[in-house]
């Protein structure tokens, strides 16, 4: 059922500027005591959902990247080699150790070790961290990687160390790091799931993600007329304006592999391939996951406007006043989530109460999340009691009373 949650800043302030911060000192207590309730809102009904695309990857993975909900699962957990997706990991550590993007990092003694793919990187050439992220990042560059990991820990194994401690933070139980490139090593890989948990925590931060959005790039190269021009391996970049990251990968034992970022639908979706045949079979199943997840998901109306969600009791008035929603809430989300409301009102109030006065509050969650929020109004007013009413009130009362004691005592015959 419901639970306590903070009531966001503006509909505090307006709680408290209502006639509940004035009530007298005896009252204000009981006053205070608001009423959390919480209702399972059942998914409407709808049409069958889609069936999941056939991928030829040997594991992959698609979230929501909002909520972290996983969408579609193939072979999850299974440890399979991870390629240049690594550094994702290796941007994630540079982007947590590293303040001043303008500093200068001198490449080390053996910068050249990684080999395949590079931006040429020479012994004690000196590059901005800022440069070298976008080498990373962009290019895929393992020499920038390794003059990253130098930099930021000292040596490449005390980075390495430092990636499977961050690996271990995260949760990622089938991840273990044995450089910051990816190049095949026995001990280094990864699951699809654990890819795209990270992926998300990494596009959460906005330094990485103004890299792994770019599609192209240059940096400065010594000794050349000509800048060098960085290019992305990720096609989905180039030819979709809705992807917006983050890093491919390739080699023997991992073949292609993704973790893909992107807005489809109206909603950010982060997919995960590992071990595809083909670059092309790797871009078609990509698109093919984001288009399934999009199909999960609708705009549903989750409340309509004068909707009861509580009731006070008032002085003097048996009937109270009922808190109604001032304005319809509708929202997109999975067509099969269920909606969880959070609502906070006052059990009993003073008078006077106004027509239309914000009284309280409602929260609506699916998956986890904030889809809205909004206040609740009185749906009638009371003005305050007079001798007459009071009088009144205590006569009513008095007579109810006598009634039920005289039906209570004829019951006996």
């Amino acid at each position: 059922m419901g639970a306590e949650y903070t009531l966001a800043p503006m509909m505090a302030r307006r709680l408290r500027s209502s006639p509940l911060s004035r009530v007298p000192a005896a009252v204000a207590l009981a006053l205070a005591a608001l009423v959390v309730a919480g209702w399972g809102l059942a998914p409407p009904a709808a049409a069958q959902a889609p069936s999941p695309p056939r991928i030829a990857a040997r594991a992959a993975v698609v979230i929501d990247r909002q909520t972290g909900h996983v969408l579609y699962a193939l072979r999850p957990d299974r440890r399979l080699p991870m390629a240049s997706t690594t550094k994702i990991m290796t941007g994630v550590l540079v982007v947590e150790h590293v303040s001043d993007y303008k500093a200068m990092v001198r490449a080390p003694a053996d910068v050249t070790e990684p080999g395949e793919g590079s931006i040429w990187l020479v012994p004690g050439e000196r590059l901005t961290v800022d440069q070298l992220m976008k080498a990373l990042l962009i290019k895929s560059a393992n020499d920038a990687a390794l003059t990253l990991a130098d930099y930021v820990a000292g040596t490449e194994p005390a980075f390495v160390a430092r990636m499977n401690e961050k690996a271990a933070e995260l949760g990622l139980a089938n991840t273990h790091y044995r450089n910051p490139h990816g190049l095949d090593q026995p001990g280094h890989y990864t699951s699809a799931l654990d890819l795209a948990r990270l992926a998300r925590y990494a596009m959460s931060e906005p330094r990485f993600r103004s890299y792994v959005r770019l599609y192209r790039a240059t940096i400065p190269w010594r000794k050349h007329p000509w800048p060098r021009l960085l290019i992305s391996h990720n096609a989905l970049l180039h030819d979709y304006a809705w992807v917006d990251g983050v890093k491919t990968g390739q080699t023997d034992d991992a073949a292609y592999c993704i973790a893909a970022s992107g807005r489809y639908g109206g909603r950010r979706f982060i997919v995960t391939l590992l071990h595809e045949p083909t670059p092309k079979r790797r871009v078609k199943d990509a698109l093919a996951l984001f288009k399934y997840a999009a199909h999960l998901y609708a705009r549903r109306e989750v409340v309509s406007t004068g909707a009861v969600l509580a009731h006070a009791q008032v002085p003097y008035h048996d009937e109270g006043v009922d808190l109604v929603v001032q304005k319809p809430v509708t929202a997109l989300m999975r067509t099969a989530a269920q909606v969880i409301s959070l609502v906070r009102a006052p059990a009993r109030l003073p008078l006077p109460v106004t027509q239309g006065q914000v009284l309280g509050a409602v929260v609506y969650k699916a998956d986890g999340v904030v889809v809205a929020r909004r206040w609740l109004v009185a749906e009638r007013g009371f003005p305050k009691a007079d001798w007459q009413t009071r009088a009144g009130y205590g006569v009513h009362q008095a007579w109810s009373w006598v009634k039920d004691e005289a039906d209570r005592v004829l019951s006996w015959f």
